[in-house]
C-alpha cells in the first residue's frame, strides 16, 4: 500500500508502435506519461520542485506557491500542493484548455488568466512581477530556470528509459516546452551510453499547446541547445493529424504535444537502418477535448460570411456542395464584376476540394434575357449563334483566368423545359398567377419572402428594376417568371410556346432552372451588390418551391474607378490575366475594388514579385546542396500557416497577402545572393505552388522550365549556345536558337544563367 499519491509518480510504462512506424528495422516505443497520478509528466517536475524548495527552507507554511504554466504543470503543481497543504496559485494563458483549468481548481488552486496573444510568456511576466514585488507571500516555482525540474528526468524519466529497454534505446525523442524533460533526458541517457537525443521544436508562430519556439519566446535558464543531439521541426497540423493517427490506429489517446513527438519520431525512425526509439507522450488527449484537436466537425471545415444571416457560417458537406453564380452576361462577356464573382467562386471551389469535399461549381449563362437579343439583334443574327460564340470567348477568357476545367458554363436555354416545369410547380401551389399571358410569382402568398434580410420589405417599393409600365401584375412587388412575348420576339422566334401563350423565361427563372439541372444541389450562392435585392430573394424564392436549400449566400461589392474598362483592358494594364486575378482577389468580396490607376499599378508590381518569386526559385532547383537552413523552413511554415488563417477566416485572402509579399522578398532576396541549395528551394517552390494550386495567380506560360527537366539533347544545345554566346559566335548562337526552338522550347538570355520556356 502506498503513503500517498507522490509514491506513485514515475515508472511510467513504454508501449509500442506497431501500426504508425515506417521502418520494420526500427522499433519505436512510447512512454505513456499520462499514468502518472495527476495525469502528465509535471506531475515528476511539480514533487521534485516542491521538494526541493521545502528542502531549501524557502517553502513554508505561512507562503503561497506561485507559477506560470499552460496547464500540465500547473496540474501536477496543485495536486501536490493539495497533498502538502499548501496553497498554490497559477497564472496561465487565457486560451489554456477549458479541462485544464477545471482541474486545476478541482485541486483548490487560485487560477489568474492573461491575454491569449501574449501566450505562456504572458503568464510568466505576471509570475516574476508578484514574486518580485511580494517576496514574503509568495514562492515561485520558476520551472524555467529551475534545476529540479531537470533533476526530476535526470533521477527518474531518463534513467527510467535505460532500465526498462535494458540499454538497447539507441534514440530519444520529446518535445520542447520548459525543456527540463530534454535536458534532464539528454543528460542521463549520454552518461549512460550513446545516445542520440532529438528534441521536437515547433516552429515561431505555432498552435501547439504547451510547447515552445525558443527565438519566439524567452528561452528557458535551463535549457543548453548544445546538449542536444538534433532538433526536429514539425509542422501543426502534421503534429495534429498524428495525435489523431495515435487514438485511431494504436488506440493511445494522446495530447497535442504527443502528437508533435510522434511526428518527430517517425521522422527520425524513417531515416534510420536499425534502432531503437523511445518517444515522449507527455500526457493525454481528455485534456483537449474542448480544442480543435478532437472536437467532431460536422461541416466541411470551411467557414464563409453569409449575406442573410450577417455572420460567418461553416457549410455543411455530407453530401456534397454545390457553388452557383451567374457568369458574364452575353452582350458584356468582359464585365469585372462578373469576374470577380467568377474568380471568388473557383477559389472557393478549388478550397472545397482540398479539404476532401465534393463540389460542383457552376456559371449559368443567361441567353433569353432582353440584353443578349437586344446585343444578337444589333449584329443581325441568331440569337443560338450569338450565345455559342459568346460562350466560347468566356470560356477561353475562364482558362486564361486560370479558372478550374471542371468549373462549367451552362447556356440557360439548355433548361428551359425546367424553367416551365417551376412554373407549373409554382402554379400548382398557388405561388404564382397568370395575366394576360404573363406569369408572376406572387410574393405574399409566400410567407418567407425577404428572409434573406437585405432589405426592410415594409419599405419597399416596385419598380426598382423594372419598368412597370410594361407589366400588368395584382401587387408591383410581384415578379416575372414568364413574360409576354413581343412581336418581334415571335417574328424571329424567340419564344417558348406554352400553355399560356408565347412566353420568355425572366432572367430570375433562367437562372433559377439552370441551377436545378447543372448540379445536384445549390448550397452556395455568389451575386454582386446590385443583386442583392430582388434577384437573390427571389431566386431563393423560387429553389424554395422546389425544395432547394441554400446554406449561404455571398455578395460581392461593385469595382469603383473603372468607367468604361471590362477585364481585357485591366489585364493589359496589369501584365496579363493572372494578375487581374490576383487583383480581384486584392480585397476582402465584401469590399468595393478599387480601379484607380494607382492601385492597378501597385498590384501590377506585386503580381510581377509573385511571379519573378516562382521563377527564381524554379530556377534554383537546379542548384546544388540537400540542406533546407531553419530560416528557409520557418519561411515556408509561415506562409503555410498564414495561408490556412486566411482560409479558414471565410475566405480572408486580403489578410494573406502581407504574408505572400514577405514570403517572396525573402525568397527573391535569398535567390539574388545565391544561397539557395536545390533542396531549399523545392521547399519554398512546393509550397508556394501549394498555395496557387487554390489561388490560381501564377501564370504557367512564364514559368521557365528547370535545366534538368530538359531533354538531354535540348539541354546540351543549350549549353553549346551559351559557349557560343560567351565566344561571340552569335551565327552558331542564332542556329542554336532555331533547333531549340524545333524541338518545342523557346530561350530567353539574361544576365546569368538562360532560362528556357515550352514554346
Amino acid at each position: 500500500m502506498n503513503k500517498d499519491l507522490l509514491e506513485l509518480i514515475g515508472n511510467t510504462p513504454l508501449v509500442e508502435i506497431r501500426h504508425l512506424n515506417p521502418n520494420p528495422d526500427v522499433r519505436i516505443l512510447a512512454k505513456i506519461e499520462c499514468q502518472n497520478p495527476g495525469g502528465s509528466i509535471k506531475d515528476r517536475v511539480a514533487a521534485a520542485m516542491i521538494a526541493a524548495a521545502e528542502k531549501s527552507g524557502e517553502l513554508t507554511r505561512d507562503k503561497v506557491i506561485i507559477e506560470a504554466t499552460s496547464g500540465n504543470t500547473g496540474v501536477g503543481l496543485a495536486m501536490v500542493a493539495a497533498i502538502k497543504g499548501y496553497r498554490i496559485k497559477l497564472l496561465m494563458p487565457e486560451t489554456a484548455s477549458e479541462e485544464r483549468k477545471m482541474i486545476m481548481a478541482a485541486y483548490g488552486a487560485e487560477l489568474e488568466l492573461t491575454p491569449g496573444h501574449l501566450a505562456t510568456d504572458g503568464a510568466i511576466e505576471q509570475a516574476y512581477r508578484y514574486a518580485r514585488e511580494e517576496p514574503d507571500k509568495y514562492v515561485l516555482m520558476d520551472q524555467y530556470n529551475n534545476p529540479a525540474s531537470v533533476q526530476a528526468h535526470y533521477m527518474g524519466t531518463g534513467l527510467e528509459i535505460w532500465n526498462q529497454t535494458g540499454g538497447a534505446v539507441t534514440h530519444c525523442v520529446m518535445t520542447l516546452g520548459t525543456s527540463g524533460t530534454a535536458m534532464g533526458i539528454a543528460k542521463r541517457l549520454h552518461e549512460m551510453g550513446s545516445v542520440h537525443v532529438a528534441a521536437v521544436e515547433p516552429y515561431a508562430g505555432h498552435r501547439i499547446q504547451g510547447l515552445k519556439n525558443m527565438l519566439e519566446s524567452y528561452p528557458p535558464g535551463i535549457y543548453d541547445k548544445n546538449a542536444l543531439d538534433e532538433v526536429l521541426h514539425v509542422e501543426d497540423e502534421v503534429a495534429f493529424e498524428t495525435c489523431r493517427r495515435l487514438a485511431r490506429e494504436e488506440g493511445i489517446f494522446a495530447g497535442m504535444s504527443s502528437g508533435a513527438a510522434m511526428a518527430g519520431a517517425l521522422q527520425l525512425a524513417g531515416r534510420l537502418d536499425s534502432g531503437l526509439v523511445v518517444v515522449i507522450f507527455p500526457d493525454s488527449g481528455e485534456r483537449y477535448l474542448s480544442t480543435h484537436l478532437y472536437r467532431q466537425q460536422a461541416g466541411s471545415g470551411v467557414t464563409v460570411f453569409d449575406m442573410a444571416s450577417n455572420a460567418d457560417k461553416m457549410l455543411s458537406a455530407g453530401a456534397g456542395l454545390g457553388v452557383y453564380t451567374m457568369g458574364p452576361s452575353l452582350d458584356n462577356p468582359d464585365g469585372l464584376d462578373s469576374w470577380r464573382r467568377l474568380v471568388l467562386l473557383d477559389v472557393l471551389v478549388r478550397h472545397l476540394a482540398s479539404r476532401g469535399v465534393e463540389v460542383s461549381g457552376v456559371a449559368g449563362l443567361s441567353d433569353m434575357d432582353d440584353r443578349t437579343l437586344a446585343a444578337a439583334r444589333d449584329l443581325d443574327g441568331s440569337r443560338e449563334s450569338f450565345a455559342r460564340s459568346r460562350r466560347e470567348t468566356i470560356m477561353e477568357r475562364a482558362r486564361a483566368m486560370g479558372l478550374a476545367d471542371s468549373l462549367e458554363f451552362p447556356l440557360s436555354t439548355d433548361s428551359d423545359d425546367t424553367a416551365l416545369s417551376l412554373c407549373r410547380k409554382l402554379m400548382g401551389k398557388g405561388l404564382a398567377y397568370e395575366k394576360l399571358r404573363s406569369v408572376y410569382f406572387d410574393v405574399f402568398r409566400d410567407k418567407r419572402y425577404g428572409e434573406i434580410g437585405t432589405v426592410d420589405m415594409d419599405k419597399v417599393s416596385g419598380g426598382r428594376t423594372v419598368d412597370l409600365n410594361a407589366y400588368v401584375k395584382d401587387n408591383p412587388l410581384d415578379f416575372t417568371l414568364l413574360k409576354r412575348a413581343t412581336l418581334l420576339d415571335l417574328k424571329r422566334g424567340e419564344v417558348l410556346e406554352t400553355q399560356w401563350g408565347n412566353v420568355r423565361p425572366s432572367w430570375f427563372l433562367q437562372h433559377a432552372a439552370t441551377a436545378m439541372d447543372a448540379q445536384p444541389r445549390t448550397d452556395v450562392m455568389i451575386g454582386s451588390d446590385k443583386h442583392r435585392f430582388p434577384h437573390l430573394e427571389n431566386l431563393r424564392a423560387i429553389w424554395s418551391t422546389a425544395g432547394r436549400e441554400v446554406q449561404a449566400w455571398l455578395v460581392c461589392q461593385q469595382t469603383s474607378d473603372c468607367e468604361g474598362e471590362d477585364l481585357s483592358i485591366v489585364a493589359e494594364k496589369l501584365g496579363g490575366f493572372r494578375a487581374a486575378r490576383l487583383w480581384l482577389l486584392s480585397v476582402a468580396a465584401r469590399k468595393p475594388l478599387c480601379g484607380s490607376a494607382d492601385n492597378l499599378a501597385m498590384w501590377a508590381r506585386n503580381w510581377r514579385r509573385i511571379q519573378e518569386g516562382a521563377v527564381a526559385l524554379t530556377l534554383a532547383l537546379d542548384e546544388r546542396g540537400e540542406r533546407v537552413p531553419s530560416d528557409v523552413e520557418q519561411a515556408v511554415f509561415d506562409l503555410k500557416a498564414a495561408f490556412r488563417t486566411a482560409l479558414d477566416d471565410s475566405l480572408a485572402l486580403h489578410r494573406f497577402w502581407p504574408a505572400l509579399f514577405r514570403f517572396t522578398k525573402l525568397v527573391n532576396g535569398w535567390a539574388a545572393e545565391g544561397t539557395l541549395t536545390g533542396a531549399a528551394a523545392k521547399a519554398c517552390l512546393d509550397e508556394l505552388k501549394a498555395v496557387d494550386g487554390i489561388l490560381g495567380i501564377l501564370d504557367p506560360a512564364q514559368m521557365p522550365v528547370p535545366l534538368s527537366d530538359l531533354p538531354p539533347e535540348v539541354q546540351g544545345m543549350v549549353a553549346d549556345r551559351q559557349k557560343a554566346r560567351e565566344a561571340k559566335d552569335f551565327a552558331q548562337s542564332d542556329e542554336l536558337r532555331d533547333k531549340i526552338a524545333a524541338a518545342g522550347f523557346k530561350v530567353e538570355d539574361t544576365a546569368g544563367v538562360p532560362r528556357v520556356f515550352r514554346a
